[in-house]
């Protein structure tokens, strides 16, 4: 029995190992392929699952879309700044500062040269200076200085103003009379002069010319002297009438201008010298003199305007 039994077992054996063998090859080679000698591993490396060599493949992949994405951008970033550099240069301009209108307040001075018209009229009974209802007339000529306060107001481009203006003058004359030019002497003299214009003017940036008018106003002094008998009639009236003029300015800076102006004004008639005839040697002859007057001037101005 027991040499059966060994027979048995050795017959089994070889079948056992077979069996063994098998299931071994087929746990690591599913390909059913027996594996020799040193390029097992080899050959169990090779048969790995397709997952993993699947995502190699994706990672080259991306690798190289990465690479020409970064390629792409690097040259348009290249022709870019090629474009650019041949652009030629421009220089942005400075800002130009405009000035400012001309509306509001403004304070300034003024100096001329100006000269007057001077119209005696004898309106009494007495003929000892010259003859009844005769017209007497003389010129007179000097400077004329002041200063003036205004507002104007600005609508786009026009200007609207009102002006007031207190001048000194000295337009004196003396002249020999003509009916008795051997002994009388006649002279008058403008001494102030003031006025109150609106004007209208049109701005041209820092140009602005202008038209003016208004209400005027000045003291006459008259007096008429005989030398050879020492007889004097004299008198000082203030006379009122009306101005006309223009002229133009022109800014320094946004508060600074210069102009020039010329002026026309007639100054309404006044008795000046109402009165008898002095040192009583024609005691009942009253002496009657309506003095009228006109006067043109031209001035150099300048002004600052507040508020700019």
């Amino acid at each position: 029995m027991e040499a059966e039994a060994g027979a048995c077992l050795r017959r089994n054996e070889p079948h056992r190992v077979t069996r063994r063998r098998r299931y071994r090859a087929e746990f690591i080679n599913p390909a059913d392929k027996r594996p020799h000698g040193s390029r097992a591993f080899a050959n169990v490396a090779g048969k790995l699952p397709n997952m993993f060599r699947n995502d190699q493949k994706e990672r080259h992949m991306l690798f190289r879309v990465g690479r020409i994405f970064a390629v792409c951008c690097v040259s348009a970033a290249a022709v870019k700044c090629a474009a650019a550099a041949d652009l030629p240069y421009v220089k942005s301009p400075p800002p130009v500062e405009l000035p400012a209108g001309w509306a509001g307040f403004y304070l300034g001075g003024q100096v001329g040269y100006g000269a007057d018209s001077v119209r005696w009229r004898n309106l009494g009974g007495s003929t000892f200076f010259s003859p009844l209802n005769s017209l007497t007339r003389d010129r007179g000529s000097g400077v004329i200085g002041g200063g003036q306060l205004g507002y104007n107001f600005q609508y786009n481009r026009f200007v609207f103003g009102v002006e007031g203006s207190v001048s000194a003058a000295d337009f004196d004359r003396s002249f020999t009379s003509p009916y008795f030019p051997a002994t009388d002497v006649w002279s008058s003299k403008l001494t102030w002069l003031t006025t109150v214009t609106g004007r209208v003017g049109y701005g041209f940036d820092t140009w602005l010319p202008y038209i003016k008018g208004g209400f005027a106003a000045g003291n006459v002094e008259t007096s008429i002297r005989d030398n050879a008998l020492g007889v004097i009639s004299q008198g000082s009236a203030v006379h009122s009438g009306w101005t006309l003029g223009g002229g133009v300015e022109v800014k320094l800076t946004r508060q600074l201008s210069l102009g020039l102006e010329f002026m026309h004004t007639g100054l309404g008639r006044s008795n000046d010298i109402n009165g008898s005839v002095a040192a009583g040697l024609v005691p009942a002859t009253p002496e009657t003199y309506g003095v009228g007057l006109r006067s043109d001037s031209i001035t150099a101005r300048f002004n600052y305007l507040f508020g700019q």
